[in-house]
């Protein structure tokens, strides 16, 4: 009897699914890309925060009962990691970011499609550890999602090499692993409104170097944006890096900054 039994339930071992935590929608996307619907994702915010938010009692009991945390490195991870961790201690953190070379105190290394390559080999060597019934459906996945990296790489970097696009203004540094791939110059600007006396100079310096777009990151900093933007005669460019889609997200970066005014 008992050996009947396990005949019947041992594919149910097999496929079962195993849970697992993100910190927000576009990690999500992202370990879908390899791992498709056969991974249960718990996301902890239903948008990006980069501030450490106290979780309710309810919540983190429903979080520890998971058996891995993948995450992308930013330091208010690390945080929710811990806190995780110290109810589950069997909890797998996974830091997606290891062993690629970062920008000083600058996280964002999904900007770049090929770091992003790296982070989904980290995805993928984590995944055949941990669920090693699935390793082939898993390599499938990998390496068509390599092949999706590659080709938006090869897009932008078309894109750009038709452009005039050498130099932009930001008001954040989530932009620079992009910009550095694509070999942009990025010049970072005070969020602070421009007085009338510095106006005339920044006018030939931006004149000078063409150019001619300005990022900024919310709706926070608009009005400092629409000051610069329309004093220098720059195009202002509201983006996210957060975005859930990270593919549809640099394409929009990249039309909007080879877009003409």
């Amino acid at each position: 009897m008992v050996k009947i039994l396990f005949i019947l339930f041992f594919p149910l071992f097999l496929s079962a699914k195993f849970q697992a935590i993100t910190y927000f929608p576009l990690e999500t996307h992202i370990i879908k890309k390899i791992t498709q619907d056969e991974v249960r994702i718990r996301e902890i915010s239903s948008r990006f925060n980069n501030q450490y938010e106290e979780l309710p009692f309810s919540e983190v009991s429903r979080f520890s009962n998971a058996k891995v945390f993948f995450h992308f490195g930013l330091e208010v991870e690390k945080k929710y990691a811990q806190l995780i961790k110290n109810r589950n201690p069997e909890l797998i953190v996974v830091d997606l970011s290891l062993n690629i070379e970062k920008i000083d105190n600058n996280p964002y290394i999904w900007t770049d499609p090929l770091l992003l390559r790296q982070m989904a080999e980290n995805l993928y060597e984590a995944l055949i550890q941990i669920d090693k019934s699935k390793a082939n459906l898993y390599k499938k996945n990998y390496e068509k999602f390599l092949e999706e990296i590659d080709n938006t790489y090869l897009k932008i970097k078309q894109k750009f090499s038709n452009s005039e696009v050498n130099t932009i203004y930001v008001l954040d540094d989530y932009w620079e692993y992009f910009a550095k791939r694509y070999r942009i110059k990025t010049i970072q600007k005070d969020k602070k409104f421009l007085h009338i006396n510095e106006i005339p100079e920044l006018i030939k310096f931006t004149q000078k170097n063409g150019i001619k777009n300005l990022l900024f990151y919310d709706n926070y900093d608009h009005n400092i944006a629409l000051s610069i933007s329309s004093n220098l005669n720059v195009k202002m460019i509201e983006d996210s890096i957060f975005k859930d889609n990270w593919q549809i997200n640099l394409f929009s970066l990249t039309d909007e900054l080879t877009k003409n005014k």
